[in-house]
């Protein structure tokens, strides 16, 4: 019996190739099976070594993969494909070669892994979520679309949100002059009516799924921060103790600095990196907007007040510290189980942050 198996699965919606690797880098088996549970467990079941580690790249069937496989093995890696150039560049790719690439790279520990809840019903909660924001999306695409009818149909004065409404949007109508393009404007319409139904009705599921999760409440209670900000960051985060810091949490929601010299020269002036999840940014961004438009003084436009005097009025980067500071409390009070409590804004000096700040948003 092997001490260790190192196991790469390139998946495919049919068929999917499972490699295994011993210690020495020795390729032990590569086979193509279809892509099923049975089919699968069995064959890593069958598999004689004392400890298996499998990895997979992410997609959109690695959630789905993760959980079926996870119990039989002893340890399960998804991987962030964009970490991995020496498979997606490589010369002789191939399902076969893709495959032998994953052992060999979590046998070397070279592997960036991707967070997968491990719990089913955070797992829904966050499909729930993206369904949601899905739906948003398709409602904001169908609305340019529907002005860029009317505007190829030379109806220009229009106001953008009576142009939406039941009520005004036949007065719109009236204007176009051929009836092929009223009908195919009554079309978009209707598809536009459906899309809202359906958002408002997975914002309920939304907001119903949240009731489990008792941090949210607590996110709310920040100035600027609404129900659906909070339940976002609740659902991407997944899990508080998924990051080991407060810069990695920043990084995730595209707030971290992309740095990059050789030589002692530097190649790039320092900029946000591009790399993350821009819910996230966008959720601190609203919560920072809402908040310092508030007629009432509150924490988080005091400490952008704070930061705007340290940065000496450069609004960008005391924005940028104030999205910091608002997902650093909110990850920290989870963290810690606790209550949230606006005297958090003041505990820190706002140089510290604003010092790795950049003006490129």
């Amino acid at each position: 019996m092997r001490k260790i198996v190192y196991l790469g699965l390139d998946a495919h919606v049919r068929h999917c190739v499972l490699a295994g690797m011993d210690t020495r880098g020795k390729l032990l088996f590569s086979e193509r099976l279809p892509t099923s549970e049975a089919a699968l467990i069995s064959h890593i079941v069958a598999m004689k070594a004392r400890r298996k580690e499998l990895a997979l790249e992410e997609s959109s069937l690695a959630g789905w993969l993760a959980g079926a496989l996870r119990d039989y093995v002893d340890e399960l890696i998804v991987c962030d494909p964009r970490q991995n150039a020496l498979i997606s560049v490589n010369a002789h790719k191939n399902d076969y070669e893709d495959a032998y690439n994953l052992c060999r790279l979590l046998r070397l520990g070279e592997l960036k892994p991707v967070y997968h809840p491990e719990q089913d019903h955070r797992a829904i909660f966050k499909s729930a979520v993206q369904h949601y924001l899905d739906l948003r999306d398709q409602q904001r695409s169908l609305k340019v679309r529907i002005k860029a009818k009317y505007q190829i149909a030379g109806v220009l004065r229009i106001d953008g949100a009576r142009v939406y409404s039941k009520q005004h949007r036949a007065s719109y109508l009236a204007q176009v002059p051929d009836r092929v393009r009223r009908s195919m404007l009554l079309h978009l319409y209707a598809i536009l009516d459906a899309t809202l139904a359906a958002q408002e009705e997975a914002r309920g599921a939304m907001l119903r799924l949240g009731r489990r999760y008792p941090e949210i409440k607590e996110f709310m209670k920040m100035a600027g921060m609404g129900p659906i900000g909070a339940h976002v960051f609740d659902a991407f985060i997944q899990t508080p103790h998924r990051f080991a810091t407060k810069q990695k949490l920043w990084r995730y929601c595209k707030l971290g600095i992309v740095d990059r010299s050789t030589g002692g020269r530097r190649l790039a002036y320092k900029r946000l990196d591009r790399a993350g999840n821009g819910e996230l940014k966008a959720v601190s961004y609203r919560t920072w907007q809402i908040a310092t438009r508030m007629s009432a003084p509150n924490e988080v436009s005091r400490f952008y007040e704070a930061s705007l005097a340290h940065t000496g009025y450069n609004v960008t980067r005391a924005r940028l510290n104030t999205q910091r500071k608002i997902l650093a409390v909110l990850w920290s009070i989870w963290k810690r189980r606790v209550a949230y409590n606006p005297a958090l804004f003041h505990r820190s000096n706002p140089t510290a942050a604003a010092a790795c700040a950049v003006a490129h948003a």
